[in-house]
């Protein structure tokens, strides 16, 4: 089943005082230190010392006038509820939250006590959280009309690079957005389906013959597999391997809280580790052009052809080197991890609910062979299982908007510079939309007319829409790309496993950076004929 949340009660309406204790309490304590400190400066006879405490006070008083400016911004409600806590504590409190689990209870109590927005900290800045359907309505509108751009935290802008989809806005991310989509729409991704069956197939009939449990880990080299076939047609192990190592040190920057890079640091390793990636991509861009000139059917095909030869129909503009790199190392990133997060999920969830796996299995013994696009995406089962499993635990547990002017939303003006976290984590667990949302249900997603129905659980929600009830790949402009071909790969792996095998899992356990979801270990055996 699910993890196990708190269910949503309305909360009552906070008062701006109520929160503003928090900054007279710690306002008194920087007056505190920083007279402490001015003091101990002037009787200090080491010049040294004099230094030392004269910064110290300095810095106090500068946490003072701070203090004061969040009083100033709730009484004006330019700043929601919520508290924020004292430097470096509640950074440490962060990362102990997020790999502990924490955040997701923490979440939710500030929910039960604020609303659905509310004020915390990340990385070091304030941070406006908005997780109800209105909030991220309001949030995608502005994106959509340009009031808003992205706003990861710097560590992670750097790790993606500059030249990134995922870090542009305006007219830029609106060339790149250009040159990108036609290649990532659903009836484009439909041209990888036979290599990916082939794939596949390949894959877990290899798993099924070693005779043994596999670690989740298989699935990022599956994934890099299918990236790599869907590509060149072929695998060079060597190079996935080596893809592989670097973009485990790669992620490990993600959570680092300085861009500095200090020798031996997670973040500069994973910035090596980035220059390396990079490297490789240059390799495999050369390999591409070299076996695969702009006139062949590789290129018109696939997404590295495209990425390579595709043209801004409206400028005839093509990528640069640097933006075909950087967007490359996103797509591979992507396929990496959030694909390892959505099949061990999965496989978890079924493994949970017996009736949901026999259910899927019944339905997807019926599909043709060889697989073909339109009845899995018509296959409501395996679509129900698919698109419950992700609400249960959505990969990407938000994303960062940054105002770039005033904006009005809920009573509250935000100024620009205000940086919003929309949460999808608490979205797809809001009980007013998901009845019995701590339950994996996948009958709330099948169509009216399926025997399964109950209308008890039904959701009333398309999750082909997208919508801000279910934001599982973001919203507004910055939408992801990957959708189509991440949900095709989803529904190959899925429908041609339980197609074949029996899947036994074991050993689950809960992750929640860089990715959510569900580790396991997993094992197949072949499926006698239903």
């Amino acid at each position: 089943m699910c993890e196990m949340r708190n269910k949503f009660n309305p909360p009552a309406p906070p008062t701006c005082w109520s929160s503003s204790v928090e900054h007279i309490i710690k306002a008194t304590v920087y007056t505190y230190i920083c007279h402490r400190s001015i003091t101990h400066a002037i009787d200090s006879v080491s010049p040294y010392s004099t230094t030392t405490y004269a910064l110290a006070g300095i810095y106090a008083l500068w946490m003072v006038k701070n203090e004061l400016d969040l009083i100033l911004k709730r009484l004006q409600r330019k700043l929601p509820p919520g508290y924020i806590g004292f430097p470096i504590l509640r950074e440490i409190e962060f990362i102990r939250a997020i790999s502990n689990g924490g955040i997701m209870k923490a979440l939710h109590e500030k929910r039960n006590k604020y609303g659905t927005i509310f004020t915390r900290s990340f990385f070091g800045g304030t941070t406006i959280v908005a997780g109800g359907q209105d909030d991220l309505n309001w949030i995608f509108n502005n994106d959509r009309k340009a009031l808003t751009e992205v706003a990861w935290p710097p560590t992670i802008v750097m790790l993606l690079g500059p030249s990134a989809v995922a870090n542009q806005t305006g007219k830029y991310h609106r060339v790149l957005r250009r040159l990108l989509e036609p290649y990532f729409a659903p009836r484009f991704v439909t041209n990888y389906l036979k290599c990916m069956d082939e794939t596949t197939s390949d894959e877990l009939e290899s798993w099924c013959e070693a005779g043994e449990f596999h670690s989740s880990e298989v699935f990022k080299m599956y994934a890099l597999r299918l990236f790599y076939v869907s590509a060149f047609g072929n695998v060079d192990e060597e190079m996935i391997a080596s893809l592989h190592d670097d973009f485990k040190q790669w992620l490990g920057g993600f959570m680092s809280l300085t861009t500095k890079q200090i020798p031996g640091t997670s973040f500069a390793e994973a910035m090596k580790a980035r220059d390396r990636i990079l490297d490789t991509v240059d390799v495999l861009i050369d390999k591409f052009m070299s076996e695969n000139p702009e006139d062949s059917e590789r290129a018109q095909i696939t997404i590295m052809g495209r990425l390579i030869y595709g043209k801004d129909k409206d400028n005839n503009r093509v990528m640069t080197r640097d933006e075909m790199k950087d967007n490359i190392l996103n797509l591979i990133f992507a396929g990496h991890d959030t694909t390892y997060a959505s099949i061990s999920t999965l496989l978890y969830h079924l493994s949970e609910n017996k009736d949901a796996m026999d259910a899927l299995a019944t339905e997807v013994s019926t599909l043709s062979d060889p697989l073909t696009a339109d009845e899995l995406r018509n296959a409501p089962v395996l679509n129900a299982c698919i698109h419950e499993s992700w609400r249960c635990d959505p990969p990407v547990a938000g994303s960062f908007r940054k105002a770039v002017k005033e904006l009005q939303h809920k009573g509250y003006s935000f100024g620009a510079g205000s940086v919003f976290n929309y949460s999808i984590l608490m979205a797809t667990t809001d009980e007013k939309l998901y009845k019995s949302h701590e339950k994996f249900e996948m009958r709330r997603f099948l169509p009216k007319d399926h025997p399964l129905y109950s209308s008890d659980i039904d959701s009333g929600i398309d999750p082909f829409q997208g919508r801000s009830s279910y934001p599982i790949f973001g919203g507004g402009t910055h939408v992801c790309l990957g959708k189509a071909f991440a949900q095709l790969e989803l529904r190959v792996l899925a429908a041609r496993l339980l197609k074949g095998y029996k899947v036994e899992v074991r050993n689950p356990e809960k992750v929640y950076f860089p990715v959510n979801g569900w580790n396991i270990e997993f094992e197949l055996t072949k499926r006698k004929s239903m």
